[in-house]
């Protein structure tokens, strides 16, 4: 379930054997279905969130409304 997240990880940051399973204890895999929020305006985020299959699309309402 995590190699994606994992393989992209040692790309950019080798890890020994060790210190991914390490992470792997912290990873919590989630699934949105469609139009469902993962964080909305004023929401405090407390996590990372690595997309592995399909898109997030993030956008902002301004005070006049555009």
């Amino acid at each position: 379930m995590y190699d994606l997240f994992l393989q992209n990880f040692n790309e950019k940051a080798p890890l020994s054997a060790a210190d991914t399973e390490i992470i792997k204890a912290y990873l919590t895999p989630k699934k949105l279905r469609k139009k469902q929020y993962l964080l909305q305006e004023g929401d405090v985020c407390k996590y990372i969130a690595f997309v592995t299959k399909g898109a997030l699309r993030s956008y902002t309402v301004e005070e006049n409304g555009t």
